[in-house]
């Protein structure tokens, strides 16, 4: 009986953890092309009987900060809340998922009370596909391609292509011009491993969507144990 009655305390003792209620833990927005901010709030409520603490939230990523509306902290039980979540779209194209970590008074470092998390679709206005152009060391000089695709009203050129790494030569190709373009990338030797940024510059109007950015690397692939 005793044993029953320690693990019924301990139990007791862990249960704030559960007692901050969310009405969604997930949450989707749609974005238009030219937002600079996206703002989302979490509804939440002290399901509990006890005060609720909140000593900290954060989201791991300077794009998105966290904050509670009126800076409260401490939630009387039954009294709801708001966590407002501001993320900066900055040159972020695609869906992007950010999680929200929660910690309530008392709960260790490492171990959250909750999370929630926030996902944003943002148009792909220019895609680049593959982003990575891969050679093994020593393997035969063949030239690869990453395709760019223009999903814009207007049609899109390329202004420049350049490589960072004078070891790798790049060439542009045009499928359909302003519609879509292949870079083709070739190493002049794969003798070690070695890195390249691509940089491509469009004439796209909207100015944090003009540039992109791939890569190209020779690398050496680890053999498994």
């Amino acid at each position: 009986m005793k044993l029953f009655l320690c693990l019924l305390f301990a139990l007791t003792a862990i249960a704030p953890a559960t007692d901050l209620q969310f009405e969604k833990e997930l949450n989707e927005v749609d974005v238009a092309l030219d937002a600079k901010l996206v703002i989302s709030e979490f509804k939440f409520t002290n399901a509990g009987s006890k005060p609720l603490k909140i000593r900290h939230a954060d989201a791991g990523c300077s794009c998105l900060a966290v904050e509670f509306a009126n800076s409260k902290a401490t939630y009387a039980p039954g009294e709801s809340g708001v966590l407002r979540a501001t993320f900066e779209i900055g040159r972020y194209q695609g869906t992007v998922d950010k999680e929200i970590q929660i910690w309530l008074a008392g709960d260790p470092d490492e171990k959250p009370s909750s999370k929630v998390t926030l996902k944003i679709h943002i148009p792909v206005v220019v895609s680049l596909e593959p982003k990575t152009l891969k050679w093994e060391v020593n393997s035969p000089l063949e030239t690869k391609t990453m395709l760019v695709e223009m999903n814009y009203p207007k049609p899109i050129h390329i202004k420049t292509v350049e490589t960072s790494n004078s070891d790798f030569s790049v060439k542009l190709k045009v499928i359909e011009k302003g519609k879509t373009y292949a870079v083709e990338v070739t190493p002049r030797e794969t003798v070690g491993q070695k890195l390249s940024i691509v940089r491509i510059e469009t004439d796209l109007e909207l100015e944090k969507y003009r540039l992109l950015q791939g890569f190209a690397v020779v690398r050496k692939t680890e053999e498994k144990p």
